[in-house]
């Protein structure tokens, strides 16, 4: 038996929030796990509300745009954190999840899954030395030695404050913020590796379907003659085919509390990617760059916009083919010559799998056609907006 555990990528980042305070240990007292909460929920809320704010203040109407971008992707963000405050027993119960920990008889497929689980861990380690490369370094360009004008960071020009205190003030806030943000984005890395081992459960899932009653060496094989080999056969047949009944369902059972639990982050990434997508983009093609820096951060905003819906869309349609595919693997098994009472359960099982497992959020399929609905839609507001610039 040869078991895949969580990637120590991921228990790094969960260390970290350990180490942060965000994940509280068991053995502080309930109201210092209380305060510390409460704590970070009401001081990380003001980000968000600090651009909301600077995006009715300010005169240039590039920075408003600008401004409101940063505003909801940090809500979004902040979703995310309110969700590691509050969420952790659930977030490690998927974690250690059995449908997560993939225990593989067969070493090639044990191989060939680690594989696939490598490739993405290849993606997920660049993406946050990235976000953690690129945002502190928007904090030291605007440093107040470095920058004459006291702006302040994310291209803030501040213009509508005269006072230098408020200022100081300002530029401490987002230097404390922007780390905490960034720390707390680590976050999405964990939805998607839940989300890409529920696919690469189902696949296991499904190769133990197409090897139903294949040639498995069972007590059988030492009847006294062929008939009595049969019958243990079509025996052994029943046992795992209701074992596997029983594996599918408790995989439904846990991906629907996975879908309930990240309802409101789903929900919310869904409903405020375009409007991300399309200031990102107008911010880019028509906000004064005067250095590269800030053409670059513009560029970061939409490729985090795209990325942050897109990958989610992505594993969640995984996760509906690689359940779609159950009934033709179920069919490739050997079943004909089984039971009546095999054949019973074969037939109410290929009904079942006629249905695979899809994330609908409200109204919405987390599905590629989602994905290019919400390419659509910011394309059609960029539209609306370069016509009234």
């Amino acid at each position: 038996m040869f078991t895949i555990q969580v990637d120590k990528t991921y228990q790094q980042i969960m260390k970290l929030f350990c180490r942060m305070g965000i994940w509280q240990s068991d053995d502080e007292s309930h109201f210092r796990r209380i305060g510390k909460k409460l704590s970070y929920t009401f001081f990380s809320a003001l980000f968000p509300i600090f651009f909301a704010s600077n995006a009715f203040l300010c005169t240039d109407r590039s920075e408003s745009i600008l401004s409101v971008l940063v505003a909801i992707i940090t809500s979004v963000i902040y979703v995310k954190f309110l969700y590691l405050l509050y969420k952790k027993p659930e977030i490690l119960a998927f974690l250690s999840d059995q449908t997560v920990v993939h225990s593989i008889e067969n070493h090639e497929e044990y191989d060939r899954m680690n594989e696939k689980i490598k490739k993405f861990i290849g993606f997920v380690r660049p993406y946050c030395v990235a976000v953690f490369a690129t945002v502190p370094l928007l904090l030291v360009w605007k440093l107040p030695m470095f920058s004459a004008d006291k702006t302040l960071p994310y291209f803030i020009s501040f213009s509508w404050n005269d006072s230098e205190i408020i200022y100081w003030l300002a530029y401490m806030f987002l230097s404390l913020q922007t780390p905490l943000y960034v720390i707390a984005n680590l976050f999405t890395p964990l939805v998607w590796y839940i989300m890409l081992n529920y696919s690469i459960e189902y696949e296991l899932l499904g190769n133990k379907f197409r090897k139903l009653g294949m040639g498995k060496k069972t007590d059988g094989t030492r009847s006294k003659n062929q008939k009595n080999l049969i019958v243990s056969q079509r025996s052994m047949f029943d046992e795992d085919l209701i074992v596997l009944i029983k594996a599918h369902r408790k995989l439904a059972e846990t991906i629907e509390r996975c879908r309930s639990c990240f309802s409101a982050l789903f929900l919310g990434q869904i409903t405020t990617s375009s409007i991300c997508i399309c200031a990102s983009a107008y911010c880019l093609a028509f906000a004064s760059t005067e250095n590269i820096l800030q053409t670059e951060m513009y560029a970061s905003m939409l490729l985090y916009g795209i990325f942050d819906i897109f990958l989610v869309t992505y594993l969640a349609n995984e996760i509906t083919v690689a359940s779609n595919r159950l009934s033709y693997c179920l069919f490739e098994s050997n079943w004909v010559e089984r039971a009546e009472s095999g054949k019973k359960y074969f037939l109410i099982m290929g009904e079942v799998l006629k249905q695979p497992q899809q994330l609908v959020i409200l109204i919405y399929p987390m599905n590629l056609g989602t994905f290019m609905k919400t390419i659509n839609g910011a394309y059609s507001m960029f539209n609306i907006i370069k016509n009234f610039k």
